[in-house]
């Protein structure tokens, strides 16, 4: 596979993104070795990496810190036996919000590391628990957060670094609930979880604001399975966990979870 079919393969808009990690992927065959990115990367690139790797003469392995992880770091690898999580150039650190007074959200957090003038790309998913968030750094821009970083708006705040060894790693909350639907058709379901009409579904489909499994949905009839993600913007991330059978009217009944 050339570069020109590897950037068409990938839907993404950053054509020059694209091409320096087909630059790694030619570098790791040169030298026969594995190499590990220092960036992360949205599921549109790293699972069409994966679906296309067979093409890359090349295994690419992932790793974002936290299960079910959105933005995760790439490896390219020759071995795919010597692939250790350890091996990622990251480290995970911990914010705690030290103001008694203040809740802060995740878009706090997030605000307060991008004024810090570091490209989106050097953080991993924010996973916010109470007063504590925790978030994948990239280890090159590890130090500079730890010295710049003492407020999240007007709240101070101190920053650890925890070891992926050692010490307990936390995992997104989810809210489960039953969503009642007229079909398991995406356009259906995306109306059930959002409160919308199926016709306000369809157009958030033709506009492309829905990804199914991290890829954008082309067919508003198609049919959903156990097991798939749905992300829609401005409403949030959903998985399908299980049909749980119909109501008097012959809807269907079906098990999601939230991701929050």
């Amino acid at each position: 596979m050339n570069k020109k079919e590897f950037i068409k393969s990938v839907d993404y808009e950053d054509k020059t993104l694209l091409s320096n990690i087909y630059d790694k992927v030619l570098l790791s065959n040169k030298i026969h070795s594995n190499i590990y990115l220092n960036e992360f990367y949205p599921p549109t690139i790293w699972k069409s990496l994966q679906n296309i790797s067979h093409l890359l003469n090349c295994e690419v392995g992932t790793f974002g810190v936290f299960r079910d992880s959105e933005r995760r770091m790439i490896s390219i690898l020759i071995d795919k036996g010597q692939d250790y999580v350890f091996n990622y150039p990251l480290n995970l650190i911990k914010i705690i919000n030290k103001s008694s007074f203040s809740n802060l959200e995740h878009s706090d957090y997030l605000g307060a590391l991008m004024a810090l003038g570091v490209k989106r790309e050097k953080f991993g998913d924010l996973v916010v628990h109470d007063d504590t968030c925790y978030v994948p750094v990239s280890n090159d821009i590890c130090k500079y957060v730890r010295e710049n970083l003492d407020k999240i708006g007007k709240c101070p705040c101190s920053i650890h670094i925890l070891d992926l060894n050692e010490d307990i790693i936390p995992e997104y909350k989810f809210l489960e609930k039953i969503i009642i639907t007229t079909s398991r058709r995406i356009d259906c379901v995306i109306a059930a979880l959002c409160g919308i009409s199926r016709n306000t579904s369809v157009e958030f489909i033709k506009k492309g604001k829905v990804l199914l499994d991290y890829h954008k949905v082309i067919n508003k009839d198609q049919l959903l399975s156990e097991g798939v993600v749905i992300t829609i913007r401005g409403y949030g991330k959903f998985k399908i966990l299980e049909n749980v059978g119909k109501t008097q009217k012959d809807r269907f009944k079906i098990k999601i979870k939230k991701y929050i």
